[in-house]
């Protein structure tokens, strides 16, 4: 396994954990959201303050993540959507195979 398929998969854990932050926000009707940093570093516990629709945006696509300024791994990914705090980055090649396949919502598409 490739280092770009390894950022890829701890990508996707960190996604699997928002969206379980996401659906309890949900639940309890918030508007802002604070989840972990979706970048590929293992050890990152950093949060990212985004809106709920916003988070919502990124989910509309199985290869996008929200990544905190500076978190964002240009072997990897392309910065498609930039706010003060953040990036939305968007996976390509291997890692975007990784996050189409491994994507909860995908069956729901």
């Amino acid at each position: 396994m490739t280092g770009k398929t390894d950022d890829a998969r701890v990508q996707a854990f960190y996604r699997d954990v928002n969206e379980r932050i996401a659906s309890i926000s949900r639940d309890l009707g918030t508007r802002a959201l604070e989840i972990l940093c979706e970048c590929g570093t293992p050890a990152c516990t950093e949060r990212v303050r985004l809106a709920a629709r916003e988070y919502e945006r990124i989910r509309g696509s199985s290869t996008h993540f929200a990544v905190l300024r500076g978190h964002e791994n240009p072997a990897v990914e392309d910065v498609v959507r930039a706010s003060d705090e953040y990036f939305v980055v968007a996976n390509y090649g291997a890692a975007a195979t990784v996050a189409r396949r491994t994507d909860p919502r995908a069956s729901s598409r």
